[in-house]
């Protein structure tokens, strides 16, 4: 007898994968190639694309963040869930939630730390000419800030510039549990009046290189976002809203659907790359740096995610995005910058990084697995939770 139940549609840690495997895509497209002065003295063709056109659409990809902290505020906010179906955590249970994931973390982190350590001051002294620049004292207090990813909160010397985005990340654990609450106490509504608010009142700072610095605030919108679309499922919603049971006129709509935010889209990529050439960036990033990475990362969800075989691909890069973040920019700037770039080609140049950073880390997976790692991880992580559950007793 034939199955005549729909599937229910839901937006699944398989979907989170896959645009985080679009996420990882964008990111280093946009490390390669935000400025002449990423692949200045090579020789790059950007056939059939102007290089100007290249220059501006990789800027605009910096939309990888926003995407990421929607994302992580979604799943953080399932996370929270199982503590608790009101969202509210009593203090034993916030400490479970946010020791755990951030062990989870920083395990992660120090692992790519670690070997890029040794690696990095064995073939280009890096440790040495960032860390001990003066004495040995300040040296060992710049690794050890380094080591827990505060590196640009403390403004201390850091082994690897993109790992600015750890900062972050630990607000965003920090701080979900309590956008959680409130939105389930007060609702969307106001949840989302105040993230606009706070950031501009609240500034969390981090100083990149020389007088550039940026509040990482900023992106509290999307956390917020996230929360809030896992909390009312708005995405499978959405998507499986429809006028008719009428499977012809379902495919019509989906595809006028797709025509209308497909025009959309483009409308908000000319707006954001609009809005960044004349300076207001800075005072819009509501919509630049948040509402419009939402909005790439709900037309992924909607009209790509579902594709099979670039789903499976898509949810492989995802699985490894972690990783590929965390080393990407040692293969593409401080160890094999001259290899990368000399594919000519920018999309070649965009693939050897990511095939070279991908192929790393999966055999930083393998080794991790089969040396005992994981086991150790799982291991501790149970008796953090165990120490914690005893102090309830």
């Amino acid at each position: 007898m034939k199955d005549n139940v729909r599937k229910k549609v839901q937006f699944s840690k398989n979907d989170t994968l896959a645009i985080k495997g679009l996420a990882i895509l964008a990111m280093i497209q946009h490390h390669n190639f935000l400025s002449l002065e990423r692949f200045e003295g090579y020789d790059v063709s950007f056939f059939p694309f102007s290089q100007s056109k290249v220059i501006i659409l990789s800027n605009f990809l910096k939309i990888c963040v926003g995407m990421y902290v929607f994302l992580s505020g979604y799943g953080l906010a399932f996370s929270v869930r199982k503590y608790s179906s009101d969202n509210t955590l009593n203090g034993v249970q916030y400490k479970d939630y946010l020791y755990r994931r951030l062990f989870k973390l920083m395990m992660g982190y120090w692992v790519i730390y670690a070997i890029f350590f040794i690696v990095s001051w064995i073939a280009v002294s890096r440790p040495m000419t960032i860390y001990f620049t003066d004495d040995i004292f300040s040296g060992i207090y710049s690794m050890f800030i380094d080591m827990t990813g505060l590196a640009y909160i403390f403004n201390t010397p850091t082994l690897n510039g993109t790992w600015w985005y750890m900062s972050l990340a630990i607000f965003i654990i920090a701080v979900v549990p309590f956008i959680a609450k409130l939105s389930k106490k007060y609702g969307a509504g106001l949840t989302i009046l105040l993230c606009i608010f706070v950031p501009r009142i609240v500034s969390f700072g981090v100083q990149l290189t020389g007088e550039v610095s940026f509040n990482i605030s900023r992106w509290f919108f999307a956390v917020v976002l996230g929360v809030v679309c896992a909390q009312y499922d708005v995405f499978a919603k959405a998507k499986s809203f429809t006028i008719t049971k009428n499977k012809y006129l379902s495919k019509l709509i989906k595809f006028i659907k797709f025509i209308i935010y497909t025009a959309l889209l483009v409308f908000l990529v000319y707006s954001r790359i609009y809005l960044h050439k004349n300076g207001f960036s800075k005072s819009a990033y509501e919509l630049t740096d948040n509402f419009i990475p939402v909005f790439v990362v709900y037309y992924c969800y909607e009209f790509l995610t579902d594709i099979p075989v670039l789903r499976q691909v898509l949810m492989f890069l995802g699985k490894h995005s972690m990783n590929i973040f965390l080393l990407h920019t040692f293969i593409r700037q401080h160890l094999l910058k001259d290899f990368v770039y000399s594919f000519h080609h920018f999309a070649l140049i965009t693939l050897a990084v990511l095939i070279v950073s991908l192929a790393i880390s999966v055999v930083i997976e393998l080794l991790k697995k089969y040396t005992g790692f994981n086991k150790l991880v799982d291991l501790v992580d149970k008796k953090i939770a165990h120490r914690l559950s005893e102090r309830t007793v």
